[in-house]
């Protein structure tokens, strides 16, 4: 079976004051058909930045400066701005974290809605209106008539991340990438719009990739998991094998650091103690090194990511004990 979208080696840059600064280094994902793969990691790991890549929506000052993004069969890199429309937006779509700024606030929703639809398929403009409607049912929103003439600012939240949602399925997309999808969102809200992507992935047969550092989220709605950290992939998993035997001390010391009911109460939670390096793109060797309990000298050469079997990969020189580290 063929992955719906191939990451193969990508290398990101941003330069700033006439310097580059590469910010992603050769990460490489696959996503295959009705799959839902998960990329967390602590903010300032390249989790959004990556994605961001795929969407072609890197700021000026940011560019892919390696590897290459494959979806479905095309060489998204090798297209030019109007060629990338025709598949953003229509086959592969994005949610971004905060609905609010991501949402046009001089134009109504309906107005939004309608011109999505409209710019990417052949819809008249009553066409588009009744599928936006529709849509808006979809999602789970009361009285959609009403909501096609309201102002983003008008909607609560939840309401607006629903909207979101709408309009990223206007045209059934293949590919829906969630970044951040329930930030600021009060935790029934969360559960809610996390059921919502869940029970529309099913139905439409898509597939998610879902950008978090929740990991109960992750648990939840994942089949496969990327780890990221200062703009690498330190460990990709099943996600059921992730959370039972992690192999990488970083996703070790992220699973120690957050409430599980099958832990011991009495275990206390762990902090990771420091933050993700700044200039992690100077650093040769592990870029983890420096917070890690596990730490050697050969920690300090550099280290690819490395097979351990389909779909489990980890970056850590101490891989013929992974798992067993206590």
């Amino acid at each position: 079976m063929r992955p719906v979208l191939e990451v193969k080696d990508l290398e990101v840059a941003f330069t700033q004051n006439k310097k580059e600064k590469k910010v992603i280094d050769r990460v490489s994902f696959t996503v295959m058909p009705g799959e839902i793969l998960s990329i967390v990691g602590e903010s300032g790991s390249g989790k959004s930045v990556s994605l961001l890549s795929v969407m072609g929506l890197l700021a000026n000052n940011g560019n892919v400066v390696g590897g290459g993004i494959n979806f479905e069969g095309t060489d998204l890199l090798a297209l030019t701005e109007r060629e990338l429309d025709q598949i953003r937006g229509n086959s592969m779509t994005m949610v971004f974290q905060d609905a609010l700024t991501s949402l046009n606030p001089v134009f109504t929703v309906g107005t939004q809605m309608i011109e999505t639809m409209m710019r990417h398929t052949d819809m008249n403009k009553k066409q588009a209106r009744d599928r936006a409607i529709l849509l808006l049912e979809k999602v789970g929103l009361p009285n959609p008539s009403a909501i096609m003439k309201k102002y983003p600012h008008t909607l609560s939240g939840g309401m607006r991340q629903r909207v979101m949602i709408g309009m990223a399925l206007c045209c059934n997309p293949r590919l829906l990438i969630a970044d951040e999808p329930t930030t600021a969102l009060d935790v029934t809200i969360q559960a809610q719009i996390m059921e919502l992507l869940k029970k529309l992935q099913k139905e439409m047969g898509m597939s998610i990739i879902l950008i978090t550092h929740d990991l109960g989220l992750v648990a939840e709605m994942a089949d496969r998991v990327v780890v990221m950290y200062a703009g690498q992939i330190v460990e990709e998993a099943p996600v059921n094998e992730l959370f039972e035997k992690p192999a990488h001390p970083y996703t070790r010391a992220l699973l120690q650091s957050v409430p599980n009911k099958k832990k011991d109460k009495n275990i206390p939670l762990v902090s990771i103690e420091g933050t993700v390096p700044e200039n992690y793109d100077e650093i040769t060797g592990c870029r983890f090194s420096n917070r890690c309990r596990y730490y050697e000298n050969r920690c300090r050469k550099e280290q690819d990511l490395e097979s351990l079997g389909e779909y489990k990969k980890i970056r850590c020189w101490k891989r013929e004990t992974a798992g067993m580290m206590v």
